[in-house]
């Protein structure tokens, strides 16, 4: 077979070509099919190619496309064969790009392996071809699917088509171009004979739509303030009346509460001297004890030790329990703290719940004096956390006047913060606007004059007109905008607020906003501003009720004769009265 294929290829005896195809032409027709052929082809090489090859193949070489003659065989061949080798290597490429071995590669990959082998004779139209006539377009490329179009070779038919193509696409651009510039050319001429009238016509419904949008506009604006402000006032309303009702209630029980230690106070002193009695017979037991040499008067002493010491452990956890009593009564925060821990260091009986109560009343105080600090700083989370931890410790009732004040100035910050939202939205645009002005009108050079003076600047820097328009064009750190965002109304003095307020009153924000919606912002964070800053100033500071010295360690306000700790802890310790001490030498404690 390889001397038969060797005489084919050369071309050396056309009588074996002859014999060959006689042998494969059974049916005596003088052409051969192309499944013959790929028979044929499959006895020359092993394997052979594939059936769409072959037809590949005789379309290329054979007359007909579909049957092949004696004279046509050599050259079917010789292209069997070009197909064949040349197979071998694309399919090492292919393998080489199909890294997940799952016998297909992406479009894209195909595309590149099919314009890599065919160079610039790749044809966009068969590459389209191709994917249209996909089985199932959009999945992965097999190697069976693009052989063909790997092998086949650029045919002059195949390069007269790509021409036309070519020739048609530059002859319907050349048309598009052509129609899209009479068009235009028509086009230009109908706006310049309608030019005058369209003008006339677009001034008038500008100036038409601009009124309408601008009436609108504030309509809107105005019903959704309205609305808005409506909302929180009846919000405030509601919570003020609850809280009211609250703060009653509250001062009713409190003043139940109070009846039952109205008289604390003296218990605890008389307490108090009886302890210092006690603790003065019991001394002076102790130092006739020390002489005393009679046993049987030593019992005696030894006896009436523990009576004494019996009754001066029942003393002082009484005088605990009323120190307790009169620190509720006080609401002094440092006198509870104190004896709520001498209390539980005792480890007193709690008969009264008063222990309950304290700690609940030490609550109160503490959270008291957060809501008043988180007020003094302004801090929006700071002081809705306070109110919450309020509400969260069901202290409401107790706190009705400080939430109430607390929420008043929560709404006032609220409504701050969402007016800096609105200027940090603010178009530069819209600034510009307000820049630009030569001549302003008096309304806009008023409200930048309030708002200047808000952040610091004295009135008669901005007399002069382009004063304010350098200020308003400053950038960085020195910018309108960053300035209004970081404004603190406690810096604000209050001869700059109290002038401020009075230049804007003589205006109206619908007045204001029909000349300069930009100035109509402005004008509404410098009301809110001179707002805060007057009621800061009217409010004072407001801190804790309890001073600060005492929390850097000062001892709490307690009356001496209740705090009875020297001698009295000396004799009697908190294991009971039946403990004796032998000490000769008592140990103070600290």
């Amino acid at each position: 077979m390889g001397e038969l294929q060797g005489e084919m290829m050369a071309g050396e005896n056309a009588g074996v070509l002859q014999h060959v195809f006689k042998q494969y032409d059974r049916h005596g027709k003088g052409e051969l099919m192309p499944h013959e052929v790929q028979s044929l082809h499959g006895d020359i090489r092993m394997g052979g190619i594939s059936y769409p090859q072959v037809l590949a193949s005789m379309k290329y070489t054979c007359a007909t496309h579909d049957t092949c003659t004696q004279d046509e065989l050599y050259d079917l061949l010789q292209e069997m064969d070009r197909r064949y080798f040349l197979l071998q290597d694309l399919r090492w490429e292919f393998s080489l790009l199909d890294r997940d071995q799952r016998d297909t590669i992406t479009i894209e990959q195909a595309r590149w392996m099919v314009q890599a082998v065919h160079g610039k004779n790749f044809s966009k139209r068969k590459w389209s071809d191709f994917l249209r006539n996909r089985a199932i377009p959009g999945t992965g490329v097999a190697f069976q699917e693009i052989e063909v179009l790997l092998c086949n070779v650029k045919s002059s038919l195949d390069v007269l088509k790509d021409r036309e193509d070519e020739e048609r696409e530059r002859r319907e651009r050349e048309e598009r171009e052509r129609l899209a510039e009479e068009e235009a050319l028509m086009e230009k001429e109908r706006q310049r004979r309608l030019r005058e009238e369209e003008r006339r016509r677009k001034e008038e419904e500008k100036q038409r739509l601009e009124d309408e949008a601008r009436r609108k506009m504030m309509e809107e604006e105005d019903e959704r303030r309205r609305l808005q402000r409506q909302k929180e006032e009846e919000e405030r309303l509601l919570e003020e009346q609850r809280l009211r009702q609250l703060e009653e209630e509250e001062a009713r029980r409190r003043q139940d509460e109070m009846e039952k230690y109205k008289d604390a106070e003296k218990i605890l002193e008389d307490t108090s001297e009886k302890e210092k009695d006690l603790e003065e017979q019991l001394r002076i037991v102790r130092e006739k004890l020390k002489v005393e040499t009679d046993e049987k008067k030593r019992k005696e002493l030894e006896e009436e030790e523990q009576r004494l010491l019996k009754l001066l452990y029942d003393l002082k956890h009484k005088r605990i329990r009323y120190s307790l009593k009169v620190a509720i009564k006080e609401k002094d925060k440092y006198q509870l703290n104190y004896s709520i821990n001498e209390f539980k260091t005792e480890k007193v009986e709690d008969v009264d719940m008063d222990l309950e109560k304290a700690e609940k009343l030490l609550r109160e105080i503490t959270s008291r004096d957060n809501l008043r600090k988180a007020m003094s700083r302004r801090e929006i989370e700071e002081l809705e956390k306070a109110i919450n931890v309020i509400k969260k410790n069901g202290l409401e009732v107790q706190l009705a006047r400080e939430l109430r004040d607390a929420n008043e100035i929560l709404a006032r910050l609220r409504k701050i913060q969402r007016i800096r939202s609105e200027i940090l939205e603010l178009k530069q645009s819209t600034v510009a606007e307000i820049r630009s002005y030569q001549k302003p009108p008096p309304v806009v050079h008023t409200v930048m004059t309030a708002t200047f003076l808000i952040l610091g600047h004295q009135e008669k820097e901005t007399k002069d007109w382009k004063n304010i328009q350098a200020l308003v064009g400053k950038t960085g750190k020195d910018g309108l905008k960053r300035r209004c965002l970081e404004c603190n109304a406690a810096k604000i003095s209050t001869a700059a607020a109290a002038r401020a307020k009075e230049l804007l009153d003589k205006q109206e924000l619908d007045e204001v906003r029909d000349v300069s919606a930009g100035a109509a912002t402005f004008y509404v964070f410098s009301v809110a501003m001179v707002e805060e800053a007057i009621d800061l100033a009217e409010r004072g500071p407001i801190e804790p009720e309890t001073s600060d010295s005492r929390v850097l360690g000062a001892k709490p306000k307690i009356d001496p004769t209740k705090m009875v700790i020297s001698r009295s802890k000396q004799m009697v310790t908190t294991s009971g009265p039946n403990t004796r001490s032998r000490s000769k030498t008592p140990t103070r404690k600290k």
